[in-house]
């Protein structure tokens, strides 16, 4: 695609580049580096074996240099996911974008000390969920009628990826001060990277698509998820939590009161805008604003049916947890000095690097492919 071309798209990668720095997250084999994968799932006799049938994907040198395949890990979350998943509800996008997340987050979200020698194939696990999901959206905008723009993916394309994730190694792999260094300072940074920020977003966001901006023909489930802006990490929901998200809650909470705890002056940061919650409440307003009727970016759902929506919903929410609890655990370390607890914050921080990052190459990937599941 020519520049020329690039321009005339609805949507270009530079538009969506500077729209990111607003607020956007809401992602072959021999130029990828990645090998197409049929993953059988072991069944039962009485149960049909559910088989997935992974397209190439984006594996670059500098993703594999913090990375790991898994393939015989993919085939066991496949089977369990196959035995665990009514048939009517398996969904190859649901399985990988959402299953897995859970499936990661509920292990980095424990305290821990450094040396895992799990990070490099969680954070694989975490590439595909999020270049997946992206490819999956944008076939979905496509679909229902809503152009999309297009760039070549390169190794470049996933630099920034690669730059954070080294960073967080090394903080989860240094010294208990880095550690809780790197877990305060993740409460902050630039849109979408900074978890208080990331929260507010995508909280304004899944706001926005439940009520003024949902589907005209599908229907948003009552209380799916509520929360109150002013409330820093303050969100609840309808549907399952992953389960350190509740312990998180309570360990912030009592960090809060603890006798000689930080809690205040991490929250208050500089003051005025670097307090968490105008973070917070700021990212809430760019997330409806980014994705408002009419928005300037033609994040249109309004073509989506029943099913294409509920699965963004579902997947949507279940981000949404791991940003909270991985927010939760950063803001209870740095509180009251917990190198552990940062650890868990510092490792499941680095597991929302490709979450998000890996997940905005895949919407703007025109050549991406949609894995399938087949039943034997």
């Amino acid at each position: 695609m020519t520049k020329h071309q690039l321009r005339a798209q609805t949507v270009t990668r530079r538009k969506f580049l500077q729209f990111t720095s607003l607020g956007i997250s809401g992602g072959m084999v021999a130029a990828y580096g990645g090998r197409a994968c049929v993953a059988p799932a072991q069944a039962s006799a009485s149960q049909p074996q559910l088989q997935l049938n992974l397209p190439p994907y984006p594996f670059f040198a500098n993703l594999q240099s913090v990375m790991t395949e898994d393939r015989a890990l993919l085939d066991h979350l496949l089977a369990t996911y196959a035995r665990k998943t009514p048939a009517a509800s398996q969904n190859p996008i649901d399985f990988i974008s959402r299953y897995i997340p859970v499936y990661v987050f509920e292990r980095t979200l424990h305290p821990s000390e450094s040396d895992d020698p799990d990070l490099s194939t969680r954070l694989w696990l975490m590439h595909l969920a999020g270049y997946f999901g992206g490819v999956w959206l944008r076939t979905e905008f496509v679909n229902a009628g809503v152009p999309r723009g297009a760039f070549p993916v390169a190794e470049a394309s996933f630099a920034s990826v690669v730059a954070r994730i080294n960073a967080a190694l090394a903080a989860f792999n240094g010294d208990d001060a880095g550690a809780l260094a790197y877990a305060e300072a993740s409460l902050r940074g630039a849109n979408l990277q900074g978890l208080t920020d990331s929260f507010g977003y995508n909280s304004g966001y899944l706001d926005q698509i439940l009520t003024g901006a949902k589907p005209t023909n599908a229907t948003a489930p009552a209380g799916y998820y509520s929360y109150n802006p002013a409330e820093l990490y303050n969100g609840f929901y309808s549907v399952s939590e992953i389960r350190p998200l509740d312990k998180w809650r309570r360990r912030a909470a009592r960090a809060a009161t603890q006798p000689g705890s930080r809690y205040e002056a991490v929250v208050q940061g500089a003051g005025a805008a670097d307090t968490l919650p105008a973070i917070q409440s700021a990212g809430v307003s760019r997330g409806k604003f980014v994705w408002a009727p009419g928005n300037q970016l033609n994040l249109n759902i309004s073509n989506f049916d029943q099913a294409v929506y509920d699965l963004l919903l579902v997947t949507s929410v279940y981000f949404l947890q791991c940003v909270q609890a991985t927010g939760l655990a950063a803001l209870a370390a740095a509180s009251v000095g917990d190198a552990d607890w940062a650890r868990a914050a510092v490792r499941s921080n680095a597991m929302t690097v490709p979450y998000g990052g890996s997940y905005g190459v895949g919407l703007f990937d025109g050549t991406g492919q949609m894995p399938t599941f087949t039943t034997l």
